[in-house]
């Protein structure tokens, strides 16, 4: 019995190999006892191997569009689909909704999916499942976003690349790595370059974790925006329009987020012209900002290295009708309270600043490290975390930073470099698990 039992499924093995689509291979190994079916497949094409653990193997073929997207359709929950060496060529948007997923390639440099002549879908590739995994590959030239992860819970993206060849075009996509909606968002080991909006982004969110990522060559290399509990650490912004961004904008379904821990990242000569997309709020943002609090509460920003950004270290900011016109939602509180600064290391910023900032901190030259817009709430309730605290910010020879609170709301004339009505502490933020 036990052996017409292996003979049916070496049998049956056979068939589902001889069906199957041109570049995809499903554990086929032609031979064996029939009890490892689901890993140790190879590539269609060059022989690449692929890990042990893989349910399928997919190799670029004639029709990348229908090979990969019929076995995004066809995965069960556990599949880990592979993809070998080689460059996939798409058309079409790609999407996913069976949960427990991984799309693993074989690595950054060596799994390319190319979406250079894609004419349908807003994205490259569509995640709307939970537990998804995408690793070891390389999104490139899409012209919407690059992955979108729509509503799930649980997604990783890691050791991998978003980009765009061209460089500030406004024929990229807006957004590389784009979770939107969702909780729990693991961005690990990733690289992003050339979106029109946010290299790395993170919407409307809770339970967020950004780190040992890289963006640059975006108008905002990382954004998060009205999402809440996020960290976002040991990353490297460096040229783009503004490294990391921290925002909290009307009129969206999520609001009030707040408590980002931002740290340890070096966020460094964010200078390259803004080439948003006109209208845009990421459009209205000036050139050379290391980073920015824009209407946001309760966030914790220390230990970074801010060097190099040629308008200001640190921009905190309320959502003022002079620069973003009247938000569009009467319950959206419009001023960053509750913000703790601290412990963050500045060099050489603020030295050739957009004339937005230049003309609205005060005539100095350069811009202080740090500037407030000074805008208070008048209806608001002080509840002990009011405040906008700062503490412990120092310039690389050791000298504490310079700060500024232009007071644009009442009499932006009247400025304020008097750092100690601003010093005071909070408790840190815990970190994200």
């Amino acid at each position: 019995m036990r052996d017409c039992a292996q003979l049916f499924r070496f049998a049956s093995s056979l068939v589902l190999c001889a069906f199957a689509l041109p570049g995809l291979t499903l554990g086929c190994d032609g031979g064996g006892d029939g009890t490892g079916g689901s890993g140790g497949g190879t590539g269609g094409s060059g022989g690449s191997t692929v890990d042990p653990d893989c349910t399928a193997a997919i190799s670029p073929s004639a029709d990348d569009q229908s090979t990969v997207q019929t076995a995004l359709i066809e995965a069960k929950e556990g599949d880990i689909l592979c993809f070998t060496e080689g460059t996939f060529k798409f058309n079409t948007e790609l999407s996913l909704d069976v949960n427990k997923v991984t799309l693993r390639g074989k690595g950054q440099d060596a799994t390319i999916w190319d979406f250079s002549a894609q004419d349908v879908g807003a994205n490259g590739v569509l995640i709307k499942s939970d537990n998804v995994t995408v690793e070891k590959l390389t999104v490139k030239n899409t012209p919407g976003d690059g992955l979108r992860a729509d509503s799930v819970e649980n997604i990783t993206f890691r050791n991998m690349t978003v980009l765009w060849e061209a460089d500030a075009s406004l024929d990229n996509g807006a957004y590389g790595l784009y979770p939107v909606g969702s909780t729990g968002v693991l961005i690990d080991t990733c690289v992003v370059k050339g979106a029109r909006d946010a290299g790395i982004y993170v919407g409307q969110s809770t339970n967020i974790v950004v780190t040992n990522s890289e963006a640059y060559g975006n108008v905002a290399g990382i954004e998060i925006e009205n999402s809440t509990d996020a960290e976002v650490m040991n990353n490297k912004a460096h040229d783009n329009t503004a490294g990391i961004l921290v925002f909290n904008l009307p009129g969206l379904p999520v609001q009030d987020g707040k408590r980002a821990k931002v740290h340890d990242n070096i966020i460094q000569n964010n200078n390259i012209p803004n080439f948003g997309e006109p209208g845009t709020t990421v459009s209205q943002v000036p050139y050379g900002v290391g980073l920015m609090l824009l209407a946001t509460d309760d966030n914790e920003v220390h230990n970074n290295t801010i060097k190099g950004n040629s308008s200001v270290g640190i921009l905190m900011v309320s959502y003022l009708e002079s620069l973003f016109g009247m938000p569009n939602d009467p319950a959206y509180n419009s001023f960053p309270e509750g913000n703790f600064i601290h412990d963050n290391t500045f060099d050489n910023n603020g030295k050739d600043p957009d004339p937005l900032i230049g003309d609205s901190a005060g005539g100095f030259s350069p811009i202080p490290s740090i500037v407030w817009d000074g805008c208070l709430d008048p209806n608001a309730v002080d509840d002990g975390h009011l405040k906008n605290c700062l503490n412990n910010n120092m310039t690389g020879a050791g000298d504490p930073a310079s700060f500024v609170n232009i007071d644009m709301c009442n009499n932006p004339s009247n400025v304020d470099i008097d750092a100690a009505k601003v010093t005071c502490e909070y408790e840190p933020l815990p970190p994200q698990n």
